[in-house]
């Protein structure tokens, strides 16, 4: 059966022990049984802004929050013993380590696997495998970065790819997926002793529609800068996606195009000069193929 628990830490800074949001959601035979969801008061006291900007959390809005230590009495026994998945587990499982190590706690078991490795396994032709691609194309809704939301849609990939996999249990996926399963420490865990043959994966569809592949975005990297007045930049780069191309969030000497909206003079000054329209004039002086495109142009491509 289908029994495991999905959780998502946010962080407050770049200290591991710095986790100022938890959200756990419980699945009982392959069923979302409880979601649960506590703010931290993070350790040190202090807020990135980064951090703040990616889970719109204020410090001032954790004044009151219990420290991890106290709360951990009310979340031990959602961890104690069970197997643990994670949208990039890596990341969530450091942060709990640190935890420990700050407030010396401890745990009895635990074992943990990636939601990131399955789906790159499950959907291997997608551009990405992140939480809010994969939501997208899975038609799951949710608030992202709000952790309870982040645990619950981890929850739902798992028991949308057990369902393409056709997987017995939780142990089965992982192995059907190819990835591992380690042990809280970082060792390796083992799967549970029952006979298992090896067979062909059902076919499992890509999740974005069929692309045409002469489309000019198809294959190419896509960067925006500033403000478009038809969509939002979110939507826009789902455009990109389902054309086959990169939404890429940064440029570089690989960027193809870059798609110039309305400047906000209070980000990038009166010149209305944004730091990525430099980074593309030094780019095309030094003789890089990039294409400029304004709002109309990009759609009349689309």
């Amino acid at each position: 059966m289908l029994d495991f628990i999905a959780i998502d830490f946010e962080n407050a800074n770049n200290a591991r022990s710095s986790a100022c949001s938890l959200g756990i959601a419980v699945i009982e035979k392959g069923v979302i049984t409880d979601v649960k969801h506590w703010y931290i008061k993070p350790y040190p006291f202090e807020m990135g802004y980064y951090q703040q900007r990616v889970h719109k959390i204020t410090l001032e809005s954790l004044t009151l929050a219990p420290a991890f230590n106290e709360l951990w009495p009310e979340v031990l026994p959602y961890l104690e013993g069970k197997t643990v998945l994670a949208h990039n587990a890596a990341y969530d499982l450091n942060l709990l380590r640190g935890l420990f190590e700050h407030y010396h706690l401890s745990i009895q078991a635990l074992q943990y696997a990636c939601t990131v490795d399955m789906a790159r396994s499950t959907w291997p032709n997608e551009p990405k495998h992140s939480l809010g691609y994969l939501a997208y194309y899975n038609q799951l809704t949710f608030t992202h970065h709000r952790a309870d939301d982040d645990a619950r849609v981890c929850a739902q990939l798992a028991l949308r790819m057990a369902e393409l996999h056709e997987a017995a249990d939780l142990d089965d996926l992982i192995y059907r997926t190819k990835v591992s399963k380690r042990n809280f420490d970082g060792t390796y865990a083992t799967l549970k002793p029952q006979p298992r043959t090896r067979r062909n994966t059902p076919l499992i569809p890509n999740l974005h529609t069929q692309v045409n592949h002469s489309h000019p975005f198809y294959g190419k990297s896509v960067v925006f800068t500033g403000d478009l007045s038809a969509l939002g930049r979110t939507e826009a780069q789902q455009l990109v996606w389902q054309c086959g191309g990169i939404a890429a969030k940064n440029l570089s000497y690989a960027t193809h195009y870059m798609v110039v909206g309305k400047q906000n003079a209070q980000l990038v000054g009166e010149e209305l000069i944004s730091s990525k329209m430099k980074k593309a004039e030094e780019l095309l002086s030094r003789g890089f193929p990039l294409v400029i495109l304004n709002e109309e142009e990009f759609l009349a491509m689309l």
